[in-house]
């Protein structure tokens, strides 16, 4: 009995020791584990969160480009264009780039195919003895005989500037300045005259209208007083909101115009002997001018007019037609992704402010993807001379092109 007691106990003790030496490794393992658990923990985390940046730098990415492809005003069309634009050649592109001012409404629709122009502004000296049904016989004849359709360009702002509603034609129609307008009705009359102005260039044909003017004049010693009807920015960015949507909506596009605007430049400046000078600072200009613009942009205007104004302040080497700063803040601070177009280019000397260039050569580098001119003949061949000489990259030509193509599907201008 005594020894089995001894016996036992021997027992027990090994056991104990076993589970003690047992239960000291368990825990050096268990402490090895521990250890390095944060680490492996913060690795995993490292992973997951640089994975976790990457999606969320891809969703922005597809976020921005879904962006600026809504906001786009043409981008439901700019791959039929693209496409288009790929089976023209060089001097059709370059054709594409011009707005000519029509001397001869007889021969509009040849030199319309002869230059491959975007098309033409009409003047209503082509139109005095014409009747309303002529006057819609040329439209008809210069889109149906173009081998791209062009466009067809009034400027129908009222008063003095005005194309088709002085001519004995339109007689039911005499519409006053925008001024006399808003000062006898407020925006509601000018809105009217809008509407009416709309009317009537549709029934003929015309496509665009180089209107309304967006320059905020306070004083009738400015010279765009009268083709102005305010100083006040919210009352004319309302004004650009509603042309922009109601004559694009009947099929007459809008030409937001004069870009980055004229402001208290004097009536006494003659624009047609040179360059005027804004000497106004740049935060006013931005601050205020830019206002409309932005408005009539956002709303949707298929045409912003750039001037012939020297915005001393902002850029003054160039008129803005020929700064690639003015159309750099049009496209960025403004967000316009539309057609930028000139004002005529050669109604006066603008090669002083043109690098020694062309001053249409000039203006394709700037950044413009349509230029008004009266000489488009030798607008087209300056232009394509440059493009030979590798002034200007055939790529700007193509991507203005382009943007003018898809301005004339989204317009309805080509099917």
């Amino acid at each position: 009995m005594k020894k089995f007691v001894i016996i036992s106990a021997v027992l027990l003790l090994l056991a104990a020791g076993a589970f003690g030496f047992a239960l000291y490794r368990y825990m050096q393992v268990n402490d090895m584990f521990s250890a390095k658990e944060p680490e492996a923990t913060e690795a995993v985390a490292e992973k997951a969160d640089e994975k976790s940046k990457a999606t969320e730098a891809k969703t922005a990415k597809t976020d921005t480009n879904t962006s600026a492809e809504s906001t786009n005003v043409f981008a439901a069309n700019l791959d039929k264009a693209s496409t288009y634009a790929a089976d023209l050649s060089t001097e059709e592109m370059v054709g594409q780039l011009l707005l000519g001012v029509c001397a001869d409404t007889t021969t509009a629709s040849s030199e319309i195919n002869k230059y491959s122009l975007a098309g033409f502004l009409f003047e209503s000296a082509g139109f005095q003895a014409m009747s309303k049904e002529e006057i819609s016989g040329v439209m008809q004849g210069a889109s149906a005989q173009a081998k791209i359709k062009p466009i067809l360009a009034a400027q129908e702002e009222g008063g003095t500037y005005t194309t088709f509603s002085d001519l004995p034609a339109f007689s039911e129609y005499d519409f006053n300045s925008p001024r006399t307008e808003f000062d006898a009705g407020g925006l509601q009359a000018v809105e009217k005259a809008e509407e009416e102005k709309t009317t009537m260039l549709k029934s003929i044909g015309i496509n665009l209208n180089l209107a309304p003017s967006l320059d905020l004049a306070s004083s009738s010693d400015q010279i765009m007083y009268s083709r102005s009807i305010s100083d006040d920015a919210d009352t004319v960015s309302a004004y650009a909101e509603y042309v922009a949507k109601f004559n694009q909506a009947k099929g007459v596009s809008a030409a937001l115009k004069h870009f980055p605007g004229y402001g208290t430049v004097p009536d006494s400046a003659d624009t047609g002997v040179g360059a005027v000078t804004d000497e106004r600072d740049a935060e006013t200009i931005r601050t205020k001018d830019y206002a409309p613009f932005k408005k009539g942009v956002a709303a949707g205007a298929h045409v912003v007019m750039v001037s012939n104004v020297v915005v001393k302040n902002i850029d003054s080497a160039h008129t803005a037609a020929l700064s690639p700063t003015i159309h750099t803040e049009l496209r960025g601070t403004v967000g316009f992704t539309g057609v930028i177009m000139t004002d005529e280019l050669d109604n006066a000397d603008y090669s002083a402010y043109a690098e020694g260039k062309k001053p249409v050569v000039q203006a394709v580098l700037a950044g413009n993807d349509l230029i008004l001119v009266r000489d488009y003949a030798t607008a087209y061949s300056d232009i394509l001379a440059a493009v030979k000489a590798g002034t200007i990259n055939e790529s700007q030509i193509k991507e203005a092109c382009t943007r003018v193509l898809a301005f004339k599907y989204t317009a309805g201008i080509m099917k």
